[in-house]
């Protein structure tokens, strides 16, 4: 009688097994966000058919699908007065024309005016020369300084806005200046 039991409940148990359904647990990998190429101490040459147009120097470059990250970075491009303009920076991250540059950062615009800017961040839109910080900065224009917190400077249309400014401007040729 006992073998009859336990038959009778291994057909039973083996009818009931059969007949659950299993599902698959779907395993979804996750992928990080990981450079599609990593530079080690690199330079690179941008060309158009006459001359070099800009030379990037890093010790590191990662470029991602949608971003590109330099370390201990230097970025001289040919501007359009054929003078070259200098950005540099412990680390530069650049979206499409768009940079966020951060500690010692030292931009230095050599067009008709040399301009150059000393801060710890700043954000900077190459297609419309729009310079943005909210840190402390040393801006020298014109042969002027101003030193103060919050700028926006549009150097195309030659428009400087700034927070808790103290500025020196170059009054003639004599080299007199006047400071506020």
């Amino acid at each position: 009688m006992g073998i009859n039991f336990f038959i009778l409940s291994l057909i039973v148990l083996s009818l009931v097994l059969t007949n659950i359904t299993v599902q698959n647990k779907q395993v979804k990998i996750q992928y990080t966000n990981i450079p599609l190429v990593t530079f080690e101490n690199s330079t690179l040459y941008e060309l158009d058919e006459q001359k070099v147009t800009r030379i990037i120097n890093s010790s590191q470059a990662l470029n991602y699908k949608n971003r590109d990250e330099l370390y201990d970075a230097t970025i001289i491009v040919r501007n359009k007065s054929d003078k070259t303009d200098l950005i540099s920076a412990e680390y530069i991250l650049k979206k499409d024309n768009f940079y966020k540059l951060y500690q010692n950062v030292l931009i230095n615009i050599k067009s008709d005016n040399n301009t150059t800017l000393i801060s710890d961040y700043v954000e900077f839109d190459e297609i419309n020369n729009i310079i943005k910080t909210n840190k402390k900065f040393d801006l020298k224009f014109n042969d002027s300084q101003l030193i103060g917190t919050n700028l926006y400077f549009d150097a195309n249309k030659e428009i400087i806005k700034a927070h808790n400014t103290h500025f020196k401007i170059k009054l003639n040729e004599e080299n007199k200046w006047k400071t506020f």
